[in-house]
Parts: structure tokens; C-alpha cells; sequence
């Protein structure tokens, strides 16, 4: 099994700006709703919405059949939502 690029350190926390909203899908369903969203096919996306109260909220997408864990792809696409930049960038 592939390892999940590991976000770092400064990123890899808890989002405290609001709820993460978590989607499970398979990795098919995955690629199409981050292509639907307008991140692009790929294996796992992040992403802000507003709720109805006007809170924001980070959305992230899952694959529960993917090269990883469900909780490596989790904690990557979490420190996303705590702004890890779409390009990876090393600390």
C-alpha cells in the first residue's frame, strides 16, 4: 500500500475553524465529485462551503478504497482544510 504524503507539522492538526464535513466515497465516486467541485481527478479533495448559518465548514472527500487508510488520506486532506497549500509545498 502506497503512504499518503504526510502533511507537516504546522498543518497537521485538528481543523478549528469550523466542523469538517467528511465524505466517504469509492475511489471512483471520489474522482468524479473532486472533478465536480473543480479540483480535478483526483484521489481525495478538500474543500470550503458555507453552511446555512453562514459558517464556514471544510469538506473533505475520502476514498475508502484507495492506495491508503482512510485515516492517512483523512489527516492529509484535514491539513488542507488548515491551509496546506494544493502543490504540497515543504515547510
Amino acid at each position: 500500500m502506497a503512504t499518503v504524503l504526510a502533511p507537516p507539522p504546522r498543518y497537521d492538526h485538528p481543523y478549528r475553524d469550523g466542523p469538517v464535513i467528511e465524505k466517504l466515497l469509492t475511489l471512483e465516486e471520489t474522482r468524479k465529485l473532486c472533478t465536480s467541485i473543480g479540483v480535478g481527478q483526483v484521489d481525495g479533495c478538500a474543500a470550503f462551503i458555507t453552511m446555512l448559518d453562514g459558517t464556514k465548514a471544510c469538506l473533505i472527500v475520502v476514498p475508502v478504497d484507495g492506495f491508503d487508510t482512510v485515516e492517512a488520506y483523512r489527516r492529509h486532506k484535514v491539513s488542507h482544510c488548515n491551509g496546506w497549500g494544493p502543490t504540497h509545498p515543504p515547510e
